[in-house]
């Protein structure tokens, strides 16, 4: 069995970052004594923001679009598309992602009109910017600060539109930018020099833009977005490759990330990714449409959410938008260090081998988990005439003068090394190359994150050292440099948190879903949890429940009142076992039987139970009874429940069918028509009708059902929904499951229709099972179980011809 990087942790959560929208206190799970604990407590939801965010001096009627965050030095530093016809970029910076500070126009360079998709990287002293200005393709500006002056250091490069940079740990450089049919990818001479592209696998069926490439645990995870800006179905997926940056990517099951087609939020898209303030979490910032503006271009806003990793798997917490969600977390320790360190946080050693030292006072040490890092600028001078070694160290897991560990930087020979003292004696673990040409007198960062799976060492953010044998060991931080150098340090933090253990202690919103992986476990059961990535399609690591009684909680946050059906992505192996689910002050207890398992996969989701759930935070939590489970997710979804509705009659265009927004009428000229009625919450139903082919339909026409994110618009894909397709055409009748671009015929049968015959079809969804059922038959011509179902969704029709007649169709609630 193979063992995830990231250990069950049994710690509260404590949030102390600054809120937006309210006021800023402190997240905290506590029992009823008030004492921290795992699962089952009060979650006391204090510390928040809320989504969308509006910053001051956002480009007039135009906003946030395309937003870029750049982490430099401990401070956010944020860029934005420019408005049409205007000149020049602008930026803000944040310490906390939440708070944000106008900095003004980081350029005026004529060129920058209407500047698309600013991203700046930052490199050995300089910082580069990608933008192409109106879309009519990339230059590279450069600066010596994040907040500019940025002056244009090249001719046009070309290349489209949406320009990305993504530096790999050998220091090798990649250009990605949008196309048609998929992400382009290139390697980089230098900064400023682009090689020939080839096409990444990573398409969205027609236009693709907004990539970002970020490297985590030794996986490239890519971003991108499309179809189309003005578009509700404007989305981000995600990919994941193993062996290169430009290679070939996976494209797992669980896209798009991110995805919301409603009235009041949608169009969400063209993200970038960015390590929180605790230097282990991730987030990604993305936007989403507002509208027109009156000169044209489009109106959006900027949103934060929070970016989760389960082996190859990538998920977003959200898309949150008008509900509290929990701040970033900031470290236990930081210091904005002004060249020299200050004794109210640090305490200077007596001077060692020629060595100055400071070590960060007793009360700011690590635990055995931690990421720390270093910024300095580490030799005031490029011209170094003294004679001896220089070093400089960052220091950790500091218990004495004879007691630490480090990471010392030649300045002689440009090498990095790993060390530890053990009873004042030195070995050096690992020793390691610089990026060539790195320049000591321009600002660099060390960042060390050490644990039981051991310990990684970054130089600019690049992995240049490991060791498994050196497990995390608590103690101080500090610094050590030979007397010569003369640094310049800047900001120094570290928090408790390292390898993704972050990652548990996020408040998940609902509807949403969950990794088990991220699930705390009950006190003391840690041993009845074992995970693996072994047989699971996605990469991602399962959970299994060993013991009886074992429990598996959640905290979760309700953004509205109502009946939440509780779903889990389950083993095959698990069937026979039992399951109990409490949510809502209530319990249930499952038999996982094996008829609710799809025969072709090993995992299937299984609907759990329904729990009416009120709005805000909460706890959800699994236990085992009987036998082994095995579990990937839990989903929950918002249902309408059976008998709260009854049959609903759709009788045509004019009535009880949604017209609003996007959709158009089952009579379009120049692509299939479709109509979408019902609620997105109705989960197992019976769909009725008659359908009629007339010698004037040559082509399909089809059901839809179980739909969710309707959109519709020429540049995407034809069949722009999430759902089931039940089409009829040339003597077949075909269910497809659908996801926007991900078209996958799964079931069909022959089926002849008589011209001018009307035939009964009757369409029965309970669970993960659809069954179609012909005329007055009682057995289905029909049968499929889906293994990933969608288990709620609206009903609707498609056709692309005026031949076809359809009866008033009835949908009624399974009980």
């Amino acid at each position: 069995m193979k063992q995830n990087r990231k250990s069950w942790r049994n710690a509260g959560i404590a949030l102390v970052a600054a809120g937006v929208v309210v006021a800023a206190t402190v997240l905290a799970l506590r029992d009823k004594n008030g004492n921290e604990q795992t699962s089952g407590g009060e979650i006391a939801m204090k510390q928040t923001y809320q989504n969308p965010m509006k910053l001051d001096q956002e480009w007039e009627d135009y906003g946030i679009g395309d937003p870029y965050v750049l982490r430099f030095n401990g401070k956010y530093y944020l860029y934005c598309s420019t408005k049409d016809r205007r000149i020049g970029i602008k930026s803000w910076s944040s310490e906390d992602l939440i708070h944000w500070q106008y900095e003004g126009l980081v350029t005026e360079e004529p060129l920058t009109e209407g500047a698309y998709a600013p991203e700046v990287v930052y490199w050995n002293g300089s910082f580069y910017m990608y933008t192409s200005p109106g879309g009519n393709g990339h230059y590279v500006l450069i600066s010596d600060n994040p907040t500019g002056p940025f002056k244009v250091e090249t001719d046009n490069l070309g290349l489209s539109i949406d320009g990305s940079v993504f530096i790999d740990d050998d220091a090798k450089w990649y250009f990605t930018n949008a196309a048609s049919g998929g992400i382009m990818a290139s390697l980089m001479e230098d900064p400023y020099t682009i090689g020939p592209g080839d096409k990444l696998n990573t398409s969205l069926g027609h236009w693709t833009e907004g990539s970002m490439i970020l490297k985590r645990q030794g996986r490239y995870f890519i971003t991108y977005t499309g179809n189309h800006v003005f578009s509700r179905g404007y989305r981000v997926n995600y990919a994941v490759a193993h062996d290169s940056p430009n290679g070939i990517y996976t494209i797992p099951e669980n896209n798009p990330i991110l995805i919301s087609t409603k009235d009041d939020f949608n169009g969400l898209g063209h993200s970038s990714t960015v390590m929180g303030p605790d230097m282990d979490s991730y987030y990604i910032v993305y936007h989403n449409l507002i509208g027109r503006s009156a000169e044209g271009p489009p109106v959006r806003m900027m949103n934060i959410d929070r970016l989760l990793f389960n082996g190859d798997k990538m998920s977003v917490a959200g898309p949150t938008y008008g509900m509290p969600v929990q701040a970033p977390e900031r470290p236990a320790f930081y210091d904005y260090v002004a060249g020299v360190p200050r004794e109210d946080h640090w305490v200077h050693q007596a001077t060692q081998q020629n060595k100055e030292t400071w070590i960060s006072k007793d009360s700011t040490s690590t635990g055995s988990k931690f990421t720390a890092e270093f910024n300095a600028v580490i030799s005031e001078r490029g011209d170094q005439t003294t004679s001896g070694p220089l070093a400089f160290e960052a220091l950790f897991s500091y218990k004495n003068a004879d007691q630490f560990r480090g990471i010392r930087v030649d300045v002689e020979t440009k090498t990095l090394s790993l060390f530890e003292m053990d009873q004042g004696k030195e070995r050096v673990v690992h020793t390691g190359d610089l990026p060539k040409g790195m320049d000591l007198t321009k600002h660099h960062t060390l960042r060390v994150e050490s644990d039981q799976e051991g310990t990684l060492v970054y130089w600019d953010g690049l992995l240049l050292l490991s060791d498994e044998q050196m497990k995390g060991e608590a103690g101080a931080i500090g610094y050590r440099w030979s007397m010569t150098l003369k640094p310049t340090l800047s900001y120094t933090a570290f928090s408790n948190e390292a390898g993704g253990s972050s990652d548990h202690k996020v408040l998940h919103p609902l509807p949403g879903t969950m990794e088990a992986i991220h699930g705390i476990p009950g006190e003391e059961e840690g041993q009845a949890f074992s995970t693996n990535d072994e047989n699971t399609p996605d990469g991602s690591y399962s959970v299994a429940l060993t013991k009886d009684d074992s429990e598996l909680s959640f905290p979760v946050y309700v953004k509205e009142e109502g009946t939440y059906l509780i779903s889990a992505m389950v083993a095959k192996e698990s069937a026979g076992s039992k399951l109990s689910v409490q949510a809502g002050g209530k319990r249930a207890e499952i038999k996982l039987k094996a008829e609710d398992f799809s025969k072709e996969s090993e995992w299937s989701k299984i609907p759990l139970a329904s729990f009416h759930l009120g709005e805000g935070p909460q706890w959800i939590s699994l236990s085992k009874e009987k036998g082994e489970v095995s579990i990937r997710y839990i989903e929950a979804n918002k249902t309408v429940p059976a008998p709260s509705w009854q049959t609903v009659e759709f009788t045509d265009q004019f009535g009880n069918w949604d017209l609003s927004g996007e959709q158009i009428t089952l009579q379009s000229q120049d692509r299939e028509g479709k109509l979408f009625g019902g609620d997105p919450g109705w989960s197992d139903y019976e769909v009725n009708f008659q359908m009629t082919h007339t010698e004037e339909a040559p082509s399909k026409a089809a059901l839809l059902f179980r739909t969710s994110n309707e959109s519709d618009f020429k540049a995407q894909v034809a069949d722009s929904f999430m759902g089931y397709q039940l089409s009829f055409n040339n003597g077949f009748m075909r269910l497809n499951r659908i996801s926007y671009e991900v078209n996958e015929e799964v079931a069909s049968e022959l089926l002849e229709l008589e011209n001018n015959k009307a035939v009964n079809i009757r369409v029965q969804l309970k669970g993960d099972d659809i069954s179609v059922f012909i005329g007055d038959s009682k057995n289905p011509l029909l049968t499929w179980t889906d293994p990933n179902a969608f288990l709620t969704g609206r009903v609707g029709l498609s056709t692309a011809s005026q031949g076809w007649l359809f009866s008033p169709i009835t949908v009624s609630p399974i009980k």
